[in-house]
């Protein structure tokens, strides 16, 4: 008992430590001053207004929208104005206002030109990006910016398959070279609203592959409850589920190795699936209490009320669960990708009719489909933001695919001589 006893004051230190964490370096970035912001700001319109909303660089699919909207959104937010006069620096970090009109590149640009106050309050979330954007818009445009991010994630992407190679193999590599590629990649860097999943999933990939080479799994409780932490800090709810299914396969194959249990494989499963959920939801709830008492307003009630419209929907936007769940579907399963599952299922039919492993060894199999199932569920809960954005939440279905690949390939041996 009071092992179990330490180890829940250490989440609750851990909780405590990233919510003050959360709360100053928000708190700092609102304190970077506006003038030179603004000015990157004003530079960055002529790009949003040039591309317009709706732009499909490169496809023809809605799975490569661009979120101009939010992104818009984001540097309207960024400009650090306020709904009311003499704010503090704590109350605008806590409440993120914008100027909001019908189009919100031509909202972000009058809001460039004009001394008014904001007049739309977004406290439900934590807007972590601010953190990154405010301290880059004092030297870069969206333009460069959108440069800058292609740099970090092409690099962070060229580490993570370097780890998972040296932990795995190759054929992981290709299993994780196709389900990124479904995600439309190539596009993500050139949205804010997009990349700060991408990158948060590619540092926890790199985290669970130097852990566990080090011999440090004691640790992936905690590096889960962060990854759930940091997704509802820096994410507007795009696919931060993406953060969690992805190192969590890469976990499973990395202590498949071991010839650990299966029983032990189902509870890390759900352990550290709620650790993430832990991470998330704890610290969403405390971005909406620090909100209350900060703005002196029951920014709970406001929150609670935008939850319940993701989850059913409303009479302007109605839900039906069947429609949603095709929606996100074929967005992500256009017809190339189609084609290559069916092409990699007809090579793994082949392979496995000679070169299957023994049962006792592919017992991983089973926790990896479970994880597989854990997108759709999560479409189902959240029926109604999921059908509204459905051309972005598709990207979820990423951890169903990386996890079918990667028990397709643990089913067959690597050689003649091996998992006999």
């Amino acid at each position: 008992m009071p092992k179990l006893l330490k180890k829940i004051m250490s989440f609750i230190l851990l909780y405590i430590v990233l919510a003050v964490s959360f709360i100053v370096l928000i708190y700092v970035s609102f304190k970077l001053p506006n003038e030179r912001i603004r000015g990157h700001v004003a530079e960055s319109v002529k790009q949003l207004k040039d591309e317009g909303i709706g732009y499909i660089p490169f496809f023809s699919q809605e799975g490569a929208l661009l979120d101009t909207h939010t992104d818009a959104l984001m540097l309207n937010i960024a400009l650090n104005k306020e709904m009311f006069e003499n704010e503090g620096t704590l109350s605008k970090a806590m409440e993120c206002s914008f100027y909001e009109e019908p189009s919100m590149v031509e909202a972000l640009n009058t809001t460039v030109q004009s001394d008014d106050f904001n007049n739309h309050e977004y406290s439900r979330y934590w807007h972590g990006i601010q953190v990154m954007l405010r301290p880059l818009l004092l030297f870069f445009n969206y333009t460069e910016i959108r440069y800058i991010l292609m740099i970090v994630i092409t690099t962070l992407l060229g580490i993570a398959i370097y780890v998972i190679g040296k932990r795995l193999g190759i054929r992981y590599i290709i299993c994780f070279s196709i389900t990124i590629s479904f995600m439309y990649v190539i596009i993500i860097p050139m949205s804010l609203q997009f990349s700060a999943m991408f990158i948060i999933t590619l540092l926890s990939i790199i985290s669970v592959c130097i852990m566990e080479s080090m011999k440090k799994e004691k640790l992936l409780p905690y590096l889960f409850f962060v990854i759930g932490a940091l997704s509802t800090y820096f994410d507007l709810l795009t696919y931060p589920l993406v953060t969690l299914g992805l190192p969590l396969v890469l976990t499973l194959l990395l202590e498949n190795k071991k010839d650990t249990k299966l029983s032990s494989l189902i509870i890390k499963t759900i352990e550290y699936g709620m650790l993430w959920g832990l991470g998330y939801g704890t610290l969403f709830v405390t971005k909406w209490i620090v909100a209350s008492i900060v703005l002196h307003k029951n920014a709970i009630e406001i929150a609670l009320d935008a939850f319940v419209f993701r989850v059913n929907g409303n009479e302007q936007y109605p839900v039906t669960r069947i429609e949603m769940l095709k929606r996100n579907f074929n967005c992500f399963f256009v017809p190339i990708a189609k084609y290559i599952m069916g092409v990699a299922f007809v090579i793994w039919i082949g392979l496995f009719a000679f070169f299957r492993k023994n049962i006792s060894k592919i017992k991983v199999v089973l926790p990896l489909l479970l994880i597989a199932i854990v997108p759709y569920l999560w479409y189902i809960i959240f029926a109604g933001h999921s059908s509204i954005h459905f051309w972005f939440t598709y990207r979820i279905q990423a951890v169903s695919v990386f996890a079918v690949l990667s028990a397709m390939c643990l089913t067959i041996k690597e050689n003649n001589n091996k998992d006999a």
